[in-house]
């Protein structure tokens, strides 16, 4: 293996394991948060859907598309070599 191949694995790699490290914090969050919700009862359910829903049209999902550009170019740099 080259070391320019070698350098992109890396990066990807390093990429990879720190976003997979956030994502585990998110789901702890995600699964806490639901847990507390369902124990408030239906009201906080019927809030919490409605604010869900809300987010999920919102602009995070431009900036989630902006934080997975840096993989998607190294994946089709990593393409290229090969």
């Amino acid at each position: 293996m080259d070391d320019e191949t070698r350098t992109l694995l890396c990066g990807a790699y390093e990429y990879l394991e720190q976003h997979q490290m956030m994502l585990k914090q998110v789901m702890i969050v995600t699964f806490a948060l639901q847990k507390t919700v369902r124990e408030l009862g239906p009201e906080a359910e019927a809030i919490y859907a409605k604010h869900y829903e809300a987010e999920s049209r919102g602009p995070i999902n431009a900036e989630i598309d902006q934080a997975m550009r840096p993989l998607a170019l190294a994946l089709q740099q990593l393409k290229r070599v090969n």
